[in-house]
Formats: C-alpha cells, sequence, structure tokens
C-alpha cells in the first residue's frame, strides 16, 4: 500500500509536467478591472461598408513557452453583420502575420468583452513574435476592436485585402488593440529531468520491494 501511493503520488507529477501547471497571462494590454478606451476602435469591416474591406491585427511576444489556452479583447458592433474570423499568426519575419496557427470563424462581435478559446492550443514559444489577426466574415460585417487604455503602443498591420497584411511602425501608432493572451505554461526542463531521475528511483524501490515477497 505504501508503493501504490508513492506510485500515485508520481504519476500526479508526471500528469501536472505533461500537461502543464495552472494557466498564465502572457500578453496583457487591459487595465485594472478589464478596462480599456471605450471610445475609441480600430475597425474591421467588409468591402460593402462605408470604408471598404479592412481587417487589424495586432502583435504579442510571449515571455514564457505555453500551449494557447485563450484570448480575449473588447470588440464593437457597429452594422451589417456582426461576424468576424479570428486567427493566432506566427509573425513572417518581416513584421506582419504568416502561418496561421489557429482559427477562430464566424465569431459574433460582441459590445465588450469577448474571448476566444483555443482549442487546438498551439505552442506558443517564448521570445517569439505571434499576432492576433480579426478580419470581416462578411462583406457587410462593420465592427470594431477597442484600443487599450494603458498607451500600449506596439505598432500594427492592418490590410486592405484579405491576408495582405501592411505594418505600421509604432512611432506612427495610436493605442494598440485591447487584449489578453492566456497559456498553460511548457514544464521547464531542469523538472522534467527531476521526474525522470524520480522515476528511475521510484522503479529501483519497487523492483527491490517485488524481490523481497
Amino acid at each position: 500500500r505504501w508503493m501504490d501511493a508513492k506510485v500515485l503520488t508520481f504519476l500526479a507529477l508526471v500528469g501536472m509536467a505533461v500537461h502543464g501547471s495552472a494557466q498564465v497571462v502572457v500578453y496583457d494590454s487591459f487595465g485594472p478591472g478589464n478596462s480599456y478606451n471605450s471610445g475609441v476602435t480600430w475597425a474591421v469591416g467588409g468591402a460593402s461598408t462605408s470604408y471598404g474591406y479592412r481587417g487589424q491585427a495586432e502583435y504579442f511576444i510571449p515571455g514564457i513557452s505555453g500551449y494557447l489556452s485563450s484570448v480575449q479583447l473588447a470588440t464593437y458592433h457597429y452594422a451589417g453583420s456582426a461576424l468576424s474570423n479570428f486567427y493566432i499568426a506566427q509573425d513572417n519575419g518581416s513584421g506582419i502575420p504568416g502561418t496561421i496557427l489557429e482559427t477562430y470563424a464566424n465569431v459574433l462581435n460582441v459590445n465588450g468583452l469577448l474571448t476566444l478559446s483555443s482549442t487546438g492550443h498551439p505552442l506558443l514559444q517564448a521570445g517569439q513574435t505571434y499576432w492576433l489577426c480579426d478580419e470581416p466574415a462578411a462583406s457587410n460585417s462593420d465592427n470594431g476592436w477597442y484600443q487599450n487604455s494603458q498607451n500600449v503602443i506596439n505598432g500594427f498591420a492592418f490590410e486592405r485585402a484579405q491576408w495582405s497584411w501592411e505594418a505600421v511602425a509604432a512611432a506612427y501608432s495610436p493605442p494598440s488593440g485591447v487584449f489578453r493572451v492566456t497559456v498553460t505554461p511548457v514544464p521547464e526542463p531542469s523538472v522534467l529531468g527531476l521526474l525522470v531521475l524520480g522515476g528511475g528511483l521510484l522503479g529501483g524501490r519497487m523492483r527491490r520491494a517485488a524481490g523481497r515477497r
């Protein structure tokens, strides 16, 4: 029974290492209490809107590696279709969105906080640049993405045709669109090493215990 308890404890530790620990926020431009600039939005609209087709993308750089859990942002619906297509994309190396890692299709824009829950859980690497992209899902989509109220000015990318992004440097940018990215962290190599060592020691004790029976 003593050995069973040790085995169960070890397996629990392995499970924590494999699946990660508690979720961690790796980017957040919301203010206290999920606040943001409720008076200004970046326009995201289809070709039949008064300003023509326009998409918006904002980048972030995780400080730790982890599997994407969720993204939150604040949106607004002006008129027409309330639907947008959102994407998490890698940077293409030239400062604009490139390879798409996850798609959230036909998402209903709300007048407030919107949560995108990951189903594919792509791995986001620490120090790498990624993009949250917002495109209109219909020609009459007329929506907005609120700006942050913390004076976070990263620069951004916009488009006038689908997946044809143009970068705007931070020096020429008003505050970025507000959003938050949460991941499940990847275990540190040192933690995995200790678990492997512990597994070897536990296996040896189990074999010795079996030999005494």
